[in-house]
């Protein structure tokens, strides 16, 4: 009979768990690729500020370029401000997504999104780019936001290099 109420209760437990309300989304990762560039040569790299990357506040601009630094510096990537090989441009913003019922009920919600994407240094060509959701809310504290977005460029980062 004990053994049947813990079960019971390690069910209910588990049941709550998953059913949690959760602040951090985190979705699959969206990303491509140029199949004929050598990413195994490109050991540079220098931010390039473009208006979309305008629209990331300031402080989460700054974790984002600090958690990229980190996980590329590890991959033997470094930034310099010398001739890189490659820039690098982040994207953020909201998207509208949907949600369908059964009952063809609906619901419209904005979606926050991170798009990290690599440049070719001397032609200006995109070779790689990586894209995840990455819910930033206004009443986050900074370690949440810390979190949610290493958690969205660890997630990016790990299909880069690509492999062929």
């Amino acid at each position: 009979m004990k053994f049947l109420s813990a079960c019971i209760v390690v069910c209910f437990l588990s049941l709550a768990i998953s059913c949690a309300p959760t602040r951090t989304i985190q979705q699959q990762v969206s990303f491509d690729y140029d199949v004929k560039v050598d990413f195994a040569k490109l050991k540079t790299y220098e931010w390039v500020s473009l208006p979309g990357t305008l629209r990331i506040d300031k402080f989460n601009r700054m974790r984002i370029q600090d958690v990229v630094n980190n996980e590329l510096n590890a991959k033997g990537l470094h930034v310099t401000a010398r001739d890189p090989d490659v820039f690098i441009v982040m994207f953020g913003g909201q998207t509208k997504e949907v949600d369908m019922t059964a009952m063809m009920d609906y619901e419209v919600y904005p979606v926050g999104r991170l798009k990290l994407a690599f440049y070719d240094a001397k032609s200006n060509k995109e070779i790689w780019w990586g894209e995840t959701r990455a819910d930033l809310l206004h009443n986050m504290t900074p370690e949440e936001k810390d979190i949610t977005i290493a958690l969205a460029v660890n997630k990016i980062l790990d299909h880069y290099p690509p492999v062929p």
